[in-house]
């Protein structure tokens, strides 16, 4: 298994277009065109700029002998010449870049075991990770296009989908990846008793938010931001735990690892979690590539899939990713603490049950007051989830 050095490419990186062939024509070096006389150099020029480049492309066995079969076709074939799209990692071939998000969250592990592993590439996707920033609308960003798919807990993406973003699920990963927080002199040790408390969040878009919400609404807590019963304070996720402990708040909810980094310094304990539910993190794709590229579309989930059925095998493929994730700065936590998170998650990767839990799920949040009540479930979860003939 081959692991990149750097295989983040930053937000703002724009693929480069793919040039068309021109039939019968003469090949537009600025196109990025190979022909038999300028192969050689395009490669040697590419290897020194891959050398250098802060985007270095995944040097899999398989991308080197892809890169190779082509530079022997096109050196080999006298007057013919092959058109490859040239970006600062090299020589990658004609596949359009596949923009995934990464958030900085644990529970994204199935797509970091589906890149390393190369499951992407045994599809014949080309797939980039895209670091976002934490201030960055990722739902609107992947509904408009700069972004291709992004892993989410699904019950943060009903309330946008219903609301008209142009973004599909078309799968679940595991169970397990939100914690609600409180210190261990808290007298808070339910969601009833968080009525008139002050609770840090990342933002009021976030899974935790969404998915938390719906627990509060059960207790009968008001969870409106403007005139609910609850004081929503927004909070860097890497300053949750430091607030909580300053007493700041009352209570911290968020996605793995932030809200357990005081839990784990042994301050504070878990009073909510959704480890219950069968699904939290799902395939969010674009709509458009969905409707327009459904083979690649499903092949992508699928290859994202094994990912999640990668950590799943063993303790010792989760330890391994774990490592992965620090090692590329994936996470802002120790390699023992991502370990120990990755123990808890339940892995069961699904498509059609993770529609089977939509319905339930969009039941639960309509008590929010975020959609409306007198919406279809059955009919919300057919927009919401998009059926690629995955059968598992």
């Amino acid at each position: 298994m081959s692991t990149p050095s750097n295989p983040v490419n930053s937000p703002e990186h724009t693929p480069d277009s793919t040039p068309e062939p021109q039939a019968g024509g003469t090949p537009d070096p600025q196109a990025g065109d190979v022909t038999a006389e300028n192969a050689a150099d395009i490669l040697a020029a590419d290897d020194t700029d891959a050398a250098e480049s802060s985007k270095t492309s995944r040097l899999t066995r398989r991308r080197l002998l892809t890169v190779g079969g082509l530079a022997a076709a096109a050196v080999a074939g006298g007057a013919a010449w092959l058109t490859l799209r040239r970006t600062n990692s090299g020589v990658v071939g004609a596949a359009e870049e596949l923009p995934l998000v990464i958030g900085g969250d644990i529970c994204a592990a199935p797509l970091y075991a589906a890149y390393h592993q190369g499951y992407f590439d045994d599809a014949g996707l080309n797939v980039t990770l895209a670091r976002t920033q934490r201030t960055e609308d990722t739902k609107d960003a992947l509904s408009a296009g700069k972004y291709i798919g992004a892993p989410g807990i699904f019950f943060s993406w009903l309330e946008p989908i219903y609301n008209g973003i142009n973004a599909k699920l078309t799968a679940g990963f595991h169970s397990g990846c939100l914690e609600l927080v409180v210190n261990n002199d808290s007298p808070i040790s339910s969601y009833a008793d968080l009525r008139g408390a002050t609770i840090g969040v990342p933002s009021l878009s976030s899974s935790a938010f969404a998915y938390f919400s719906i627990g509060l609404a059960k207790a009968g807590i008001d969870v409106d931001p403007e005139h609910g019963d609850i004081t929503w304070t927004t909070i860097d996720e890497d300053s949750l735990g430091t607030r909580l402990t300053n007493g700041d708040v009352d209570a911290i909810m968020g996605s793995d690892p932030a809200p357990l980094l005081p839990v784990f310094n042994g301050t504070a304990h878990v009073v909510e979690s959704n480890e219950s539910e069968p699904f939290c993190c799902s395939v969010a794709l674009n709509g458009d590539f969905v409707a327009n590229r459904t083979d690649d579309a499903k092949a992508l989930t699928e290859a994202w899939l094994k990912g999640s059925d990668y950590l799943a095998a063993s303790e010792a493929n989760r330890k391994e990713i774990a490592k992965i994730e620090v090692d590329n700065n994936y996470v802002a936590a120790d390699q023992s603490l991502v370990e120990q998170v990755l123990e808890t998650y339940g892995w069961e990767a699904s498509a059609t049950a993770f529609r089977e839990a939509i319905e339930p799920g969009i039941e639960d949040f309509k008590l929010t007051g975020y959609i409306d009540s007198s919406i279809s479930a059955a009919e919300l979860a057919d927009t919401v989830y998009a059926d690629l003939g995955i059968s598992r």
